[in-house]
C-alpha cells in the first residue's frame, strides 16, 4: 500500500483533549491538513481545540464528547464519525495510566483501566475495520500502546499488562488485514511528557521523558508510513534494541529499583 494521504480525509482520533493526543491532533492538521474527528470526555477542550485548528489551518472538526470505558460511548462515537462524512483513519490514544504499589490500585479502578485501554480498541477495531476495508481508500488504525508493553514495568504492573496487549493485538492485526487494503500500525513510545506523568511520583524519572510534541510528530510519521511496530525516539530504539541481549529479569529488576526510589521519595 501506498504512504497515507491524510489531506482532506477524516481521521478519528480519541484522547484528543491533552497530552499526546493533542499534539498528535496538532501535527495532523497543520503538516498533513487532515480532518479531524476528536474524541475524549473533556467536551469543553475539545471544542476549544477544534476552534483553534479550525482557524488556524481551514481544516473540518467534529466533536465528540464521550466515555470510552462505557461500551455504549464507544458505539456512538463509531456512529457519529462515520455518519455523514467518509472516515479515512483512526488512531486509538485514550488510556489511563496507574504508577505505584499493585495494591493501591483498587478493583474498581483496574476494571476501569481495562475498559479503556483494551476493551475500547478492541471494540473500535471491531467496529471499524469492516467499514474501513469496505471503503477501499487504503485507510488505516494506530493502535497507541507503550514501551511497558514490551517490557514488564513493575510499579506500572497492570498498566504494562494492558498495554502488552494492546501490542500483540496490533501486531496480529497488522497481519491479518495487509491483504486487505487496511495498515494497522502500533506505536510504543516510551514515557512522554503529559497530565498522565505530571504527578510528584514521576519527579526522579522526568529527564527520560519525551516531550509530547516531538513524540506526536515520530507517531504520525511512522502511521503514514504504516510501520508494523514503531518506538519514538533513536535513544528509546536503541535500548529497546539492547534488551534482547539482556536478561529480561535483570533488566526488569533495575527498572523496578528506580521506580521504587522515585515512589520512596514522593510518596
Amino acid at each position: 500500500m501506498r504512504t497515507m494521504n491524510y489531506r482532506g480525509r477524516w481521521v478519528l482520533l480519541t484522547g484528543a483533549s491533552s497530552g499526546l493526543g493533542l499534539e498528535m491532533a496538532k501535527v495532523l492538521a497543520r503538516d498533513y491538513g487532515a480532518n479531524l474527528v476528536l474524541v475524549a470526555r473533556r467536551e469543553e477542550r475539545l471544542r476549544k481545540l477544534a476552534e483553534e485548528l479550525t482557524a488556524a489551518h481551514g481544516i473540518e472538526t467534529h466533536v465528540v464528547a464521550a466515555d470510552l470505558m462505557k461500551e455504549e460511548d464507544v458505539s456512538r462515537v463509531v456512529e457519529e464519525s462515520i455518519g455523514g462524512r467518509d472516515l479515512y483513519a483512526a488512531i486509538l490514544n485514550a488510556g489511563v495510566t496507574h504508577f505505584g504499589h499493585h495494591h493501591e490500585l483498587s478493583w474498581a479502578d483496574f476494571q476501569n483501566m481495562l475498559s479503556l485501554n483494551v476493551s475500547s480498541v478492541v471494540q473500535l477495531t471491531t467496529l471499524l475495520l469492516p467499514y474501513l476495508e469496505e471503503r477501499r481508500e487504503d485507510g488505516g488504525i494506530m493502535i497507541i500502546s507503550s514501551l511497558a508493553g514490551l517490557t514488564p514495568v513493575a510499579y506500572q504492573t497492570a498498566y504494562s499488562a494492558t498495554k502488552a496487549f494492546l501490542v500483540n493485538y496490533g501486531c496480529g492485526l497488522h497481519h491479518e488485514m495487509h491483504h486487505r487494503g487496511v495498515s494497522v500500525t502500533t506505536f510504543a513510545p516510551g514515557g512522554i511528557i503529559t497530565e498522565m506523568t505530571a504527578g510528584e511520583r514521576f519527579n526522579s524519572l522526568r529527564a527520560w521523558l519525551m516531550p509530547a510534541d516531538k513524540c506526536a510528530e515520530e507517531a504520525i510519521e511512522s502511521f503514514s508510513r504504516r510501520r508494523y511496530l514503531y518506538v519514538p525516539g533513536a535513544m528509546m530504539r536503541w535500548g529497546t534494541s539492547l534488551t534482547k541481549f539482556v536478561p529480561q529479569r535483570f533488566l526488569v529488576g533495575r527498572v523496578a529499583a528506580q521506580y521504587r526510589r522515585s515512589l520512596s521519595k514522593h510518596g
